[in-house]
């Protein structure tokens, strides 16, 4: 792959870098959003499943332990946007 994009002439690659750069600015700013706190709440339910899912079939003891780890964080998040929710009034957010 690298070859191929070496043997590109020069515009095409600083073409090629500009669409890489501008598609990298728009992932940044779509990351940075704020999204709703629900929306916030559902993912960490998503992220708990899907690593209670690869705990469940993961054998390597060090990768166990970084999903361990992972778990643990996902919570802690979870559990600040629980108390976020409450402060503002929502209920019942699965």
């Amino acid at each position: 792959m690298m070859e191929a994009a070496a043997k590109r002439p020069p515009a095409l690659q600083r073409v090629a870098r500009a669409l890489t750069e501008d598609r990298q600015e728009r992932l940044d700013r779509e990351a940075c959003r704020v999204l709703p706190l629900e929306e916030q709440l559902r993912r960490c339910l998503a992220q708990m499943r899907q690593n209670q899912m690869c705990f469940d079939l993961e054998t390597e003891p060090e990768l166990i332990d970084a999903l361990i780890y992972e778990y643990q964080a996902i919570q802690s998040r979870y559990r600040y946007y629980q108390r976020k929710a409450r402060a503002q009034g929502l209920r019942a957010i699965l």
